[in-house]
């Protein structure tokens, strides 16, 4: 006769689904505080994307101040259309402020679709000014002498703002190589200037002009989105970070979801350290918005606003529950082994001898230790059924130096099963295990080391992660680790 049994044991439902509405209260409880901030610091860093925009402007207009008269008229006049645009987008993102979190898809498709319309809205102006002052310049040109300065001042204009969209805008990040073209066709318009051909040099400086006017519109307009979206973005990081350093220690509760004073749930050890990388892969992306030399452009910051964000506040909630869902079934193995135990004791000259967690680590199988007076032994363990299971398996390991009677050993195991279900532990039937007990599991002292039995027999063991939840019975607390 086999001394070794093994009953099943089920979590009560009931019980998880308390255990998860509790652990999102705790998750989610400072939420609204955290919010208020992050409107705070997302308020303050609008304001310097705007600042940085009235600094550019002001380069603008010192530009602008040496421009030939007609196209510093132009530039005078896209200037206040600019400056238009900048005041309607800070309103419009200082008035839904209070709402940032409430429609993120819709604030973001709404911005997009007004930047579009207002890069065509203010090229096709542009093209109409310019075309315009094209018109002025060739009504000018009555002679040769006359012609070789309308063509070196549109070349001076055009060099102009070549210099200021390469002194003030990200072209490289936006349009690598325009600028470089572009500079060699102003190059040749000034060869044609050389050689006398001013018509050829004034139709040359005037189309770079024009391009070079559309694509500082471009930039203006990408950068002022990218960082409007780069200061929502970093808003949304820092509350998944606030998030993170307020969950990473939690209330302890029991299976009625109520809070266990002195004890804290460590999250990071629960979890077998997913909590940490949860962590780094956020302040990862913090440092990769701050850093200018590779910062996310336009449309991985909506990514990360829409989709990255949440999936990573949805997984930290998930890791606290999974935390706490593991802690409360460590609590509720060394429950279940204490049951055990004063049955075992009741209904024999057995006595609780030491207890232990498998490697000293709560994530792991309980084990209790009875003797008799004759040396004879009784080892219990309770693991998880599997990860995340909400199961144990009770294991009752008999080590006799005498022979135990067939009828005495089936005894023992229905007696447990009843015993068990009168204590509303929903038990399976005891099934016998074939073979003799592994007197490793007797070794108390060898159980507790690290990687005890990772030579022995397969064992069904959690994933991973943290404990600090001593037991609530004084009896089981004196030995079962640390709290």
């Amino acid at each position: 006769m086999s001394g070794r049994k093994r009953i099943q044991v089920d979590e009560s439902e009931w019980y998880r689904i308390q255990r998860e509405a509790s652990r999102q209260k705790d998750v989610l409880r400072k939420v609204p505080a955290m919010i208020r901030e992050i409107r705070r610091q997302t308020h303050d860093d609008l304001e310097r994307v705007f600042g940085v925009m009235e600094d550019r402007q002001r380069s603008v207009e010192q530009v602008v101040e040496g421009l030939s008269e007609q196209t510093r008229r132009l530039e005078t006049e896209t200037q206040q259309r600019l400056r238009a645009q900048a005041r309607r987008m800070a309103e419009d993102l200082r008035a839904t402020a209070q709402e940032m979190r409430g429609d993120m898809r819709r604030q973001l498709d709404d911005q997009q679709r007004r930047l579009r319309s207002e890069i065509a809205a203010e090229r096709e102006q542009r093209r109409a000014d310019v075309r315009r002052i094209n018109t002025e310049l060739g009504e000018l040109v009555q002679d040769r002498e006359h012609a070789a300065a309308v063509a070196r001042a549109a070349l001076s204009d055009a060099r102009a703002m070549h210099g200021l969209v390469l002194g003030t805008l990200p072209h490289e990040r936006y349009a690598p190589g325009r600028l470089q073209s572009l500079e060699a066709t102003l190059d040749r318009a000034g060869d044609n200037i050389a050689q006398g051909r001013f018509d050829a040099a004034l139709a040359t400086a005037q189309a770079a002009y024009q391009e070079l006017g559309e694509l500082r519109l471009e930039l203006e307009h990408r950068e002022r989105e990218r960082e409007v979206l780069r200061a929502q973005a970093r808003g949304e990081l820092l509350l998944v970070h606030l998030l993170i350093e307020d969950s990473a220690r939690q209330n302890v509760r029991d299976e009625h979801g109520e809070v266990l004073d002195g004890y804290d749930l460590d999250v990071d050890y629960w979890t077998h350290g997913d909590f940490t990388t949860l962590r780094q892969e956020t302040e990862e992306l913090q440092r990769r918005i701050e850093d200018d030399e590779r910062s996310p452009s336009a449309d991985e910051l909506r990514e990360l606003l829409e989709h990255r964000a949440p999936a990573l506040q949805e997984r930290l909630t998930r890791l606290v529950e999974r935390a706490g869902g593991r802690q409360l079934a460590s609590q509720q193995r060394v429950n279940l082994a204490e049951t055990v135990v004063r049955t075992l004791e009741g209904m024999t000259a057995y006595e609780l001898d030491a207890t232990t967690y498998l490697g000293g680590d709560q994530r792991d199988a309980f084990f209790a230790r009875l003797v008799h007076g004759n040396r004879n032994a009784i080892v219990v363990e309770v693991a998880p059924a599997g990860p995340d299971s909400g199961a144990s398996v009770l294991r009752v390991l008999s080590y006799d130096h005498d022979t135990a009677a067939r009828t005495e050993l089936e005894e023992r195991g229905a007696g447990l099963m009843r015993a068990l279900r009168g204590q509303g532990f929903p038990a399976a039937t005891p099934q016998e295990e074939a073979g003799t007990p592994d007197p490793k599991y007797a070794d108390f002292a060898a159980l507790s080391e690290p990687g005890a039995l990772s030579d022995s027999e397969p064992r069904a063991l959690p994933e991973s992660e943290p404990p600090t939840l001593p037991h609530t019975e004084p009896q089981a607390a004196a030995e079962a680790g640390p709290g």
